[in-house]
C-alpha cells in the first residue's frame, strides 16, 4: 500500500467486504497516519446466512480409537455429559464443570478453566449442545482408552445481544475413563471457523448496556469499557448521518480469540475490522434457523488506532445499520456509502491528497465503476473511487434516492439470479436517477481530480 494515507481499506472476498483509504483530509494536507485495513458486511469464511447451515469440519469419519465400537450407549452418555457441562456453565458451578473434563491432563484443564471464566463475565441467556451420531477424526488423547469425535455444537445466546443461541460447531474429542466418558480434548479446528466464539481462548473483559456489548483482551490497551464508549459515539454519529436508529442488538469483539482475517486474496492484508450477521441452527447444527444477530470484528492490534481515529469503525458501523443488502448490491455502492458515512461530515469535494503519488494512480484508473470481478485487485482505489461514486450520488439527489438505488438492486436480486447488480447497473441507475453508469463514473473521477487542487 502507498505511503502518505492517513487510512486504508480493502475488499474481502466473497460477500465479505473490506476498507481502503481515506487518503486524503479537509482542505488542508494530511500528516502520515497509521494504515488500517477493514473488511466488510463478511465475517470468517463469509457472511452468516440463516439460509444455509453453519461449517462443518472436512475432517473424514474415522472409527474409535482400536477400532473399539461405538454404540448408541456411547453417545447418549456423551449428551448427558454436555448437558451437565452446559448447566454447569450456566449455573456457574466450577466444580460440576471440571469434572467433565479428562482428569490428570493440566494443559485441558488451564484451557476450560479459561473458558468457565469467560463465560462467566458474558450476560449468558441460553446455552446447550447438540451433536450428530457421526465420528470424525479424534485429536491425540492420552492413553489407549476408547475416542470419538461426534460434530458437536454449542448454542450459545446472549441477554440484549442475540435473538437466538448462535450455533458454533466445536472441535472436541471424547475418551472413556472406565464407565464414563469425558472431554480428552477441545481446541480450534482450522477446517473450519464459528461464527463467533470469543469466550474460547484468552482471557476477555465485556462492557456494555442494554443492546451493546464490547469484548476485549483482558489488560489490553484499549479495555471494554473504553472502547463501548468509542462505539456508542461512532454508532451515534453513523446513525445520524443515515437517519437511522442506533438502539440496536450488536456485539463487538476486539478479542484475540478466534481466527484472523484476511483483507482480500489479492492484498494479503489483515482486516483493521469487518462486519458480519450469525445465524441460529437446530440443535444438531443441521438445519439453519433464524438469523441470530449481527457482529463487528475487530482486530485486537489496530484497536488503538480504531479510538483514536474512529473513520474505520463508523465504516463497519454503517455496514451493520444497512444490514441486509449483502451481494445484492454492486461493492462500489455498498462501499461507497460506509465511506460516505465514516468520513462524514467531511467531504472529498473539500479534501486534498497527501500523498502526490495519488493522482498519478487515479488518472491511470479506467474511468468506470468497478465491475464486480475487479473489486478487490486494488483496495486503496477501489474504496476511494466508491467514495466518489457515492458522494456524488448522495450530494447531488439526495441520501433517500441513494436509499432507493439500493433497495432496487436488492428487489431485482431477489427476483432473479443477480449477484452484485451484474448485467443491470446501467438499467437500475437511469431507473432511479435518470442517468447511465458512465454519466455517474465521469462525475465521480471529477471529484477524485479535484484532490490535486
Amino acid at each position: 500500500m502507498a505511503a502518505g494515507l492517513d487510512a486504508v481499506r480493502g475488499q474481502r472476498g466473497g460477500p465479505a467486504a473490506a476498507y481502503a483509504p481515506a487518503v486524503l483530509r479537509p482542505t488542508t494536507a494530511l500528516v502520515c497516519a497509521a494504515i488500517l485495513v477493514s473488511g466488510c458486511s463478511g465475517g470468517p469464511g463469509g457472511p452468516a446466512d440463516p439460509s444455509s447451515p453453519p461449517p462443518t469440519s472436512g475432517s473424514p469419519a474415522a472409527p474409535a480409537a482400536d477400532d473399539d465400537e461405538i454404540t448408541e450407549s456411547d453417545f447418549e452418555a456423551v449428551a448427558a455429559l454436555l448437558d451437565v457441562r452446559a448447566e454447569a456453565l450456566l449455573g456457574g458451578d466450577r466444580r460440576a464443570f471440571l469434572a467433565t473434563l479428562d482428569p490428570g491432563n493440566r494443559r485441558l484443564r488451564r484451557a476450560q478453566e479459561q473458558l468457565f471464566d469467560n463465560v462467566q463475565a458474558l450476560p449468558v441467556d441460553k446455552l446447550y449442545y447438540g451433536f450428530t451420531d457421526t465420528g470424525l477424526v479424534p485429536a491425540d488423547v492420552r492413553g489407549d482408552d476408547p475416542t470419538m469425535r461426534p460434530p458437536v455444537f454449542e448454542h450459545l445466546e446472549l441477554t440484549g445481544v442475540f435473538a437466538a443461541p448462535v450455533a458454533n460447531q466445536v472441535s472436541m474429542t471424547f475418551v472413556e475413563r472406565g464407565d464414563r466418558w469425558l472431554v480428552g480434548h477441545e481446541d480450534v479446528d482450522e477446517t473450519f471457523e464459528a461464527q463467533v466464539r470469543p469466550w474460547f481462548g484468552v482471557p476477555i473483559e465485556a462492557a456494555g448496556d442494554d443492546d451493546l456489548l464490547v469484548l476485549t483482551d483482558r489488560g489490553a490497551d484499549v479495555g471494554a469499557e473504553e472502547l463501548l464508549g468509542s462505539t456508542r459515539e461512532a454508532l451515534a454519529e453513523a446513525a445520524d448521518v443515515l437517519d437511522e436508529d442506533a438502539d440496536r442488538p450488536l456485539l463487538v469483539d476486539a478479542t484475540s480469540n478466534g481466527l484472523t482475517f484476511e483483507l482480500s486474496n489479492a492484498s494479503g492484508e489483515e482486516a483493521a475490522a469487518v462486519s458480519y450477521s450469525v445465524g441460529a441452527a437446530d440443535r444438531k447444527g443441521e438445519e439453519p434457523r433464524a438469523r441470530a444477530g449481527s457482529v463487528v470484528k475487530a482486530n485486537p492490534t489496530d484497536v488503538e488506532a480504531l479510538v483514536d481515529n474512529d473513520t474505520t469503525l463508523r465504516h463497519e458501523l454503517a455496514h451493520f445499520l444497512l444490514d441486509g443488502y449483502g451481494d445484492t448490491n454492486p461493492q462500489w455502492v455498498t462501499e461507497g456509502i460506509a465511506e460516505y458515512v465514516g468520513y462524514a461530515p467531511g467531504l472529498l469535494a473539500d479534501s486534498v491528497a497527501s500523498d502526490d503519488r495519488l493522482p498519478r494512480r487515479i488518472a491511470g484508473r479506467d474511468v468506470e465503476l468497478t465491475p464486480s470481478g475487479l473489486w478487490g485487485n486494488d483496495p486503496q482505489l477501489d474504496y476511494l473511487t466508491a467514495h466518489a461514486f457515492a458522494e456524488h450520488l448522495i450530494t447531488t439527489y439526495g441520501l433517500d434516492r441513494y436509499r432507493e438505488m439500493m433497495d432496487v438492486f436488492k428487489r431485482r436480486a431477489r427476483s432473479s439470479p443477480v449477484v452484485f447488480g451484474e448485467g443491470i447497473v446501467d438499467e437500475v441507475l437511469r431507473q432511479v436517477y435518470g442517468v447511465g453508469e458512465r454519466e455517474v463514473a465521469r462525475a465521480g473521477f471529477a471529484l477524485l481530480e479535484g484532490l490535486s487542487d
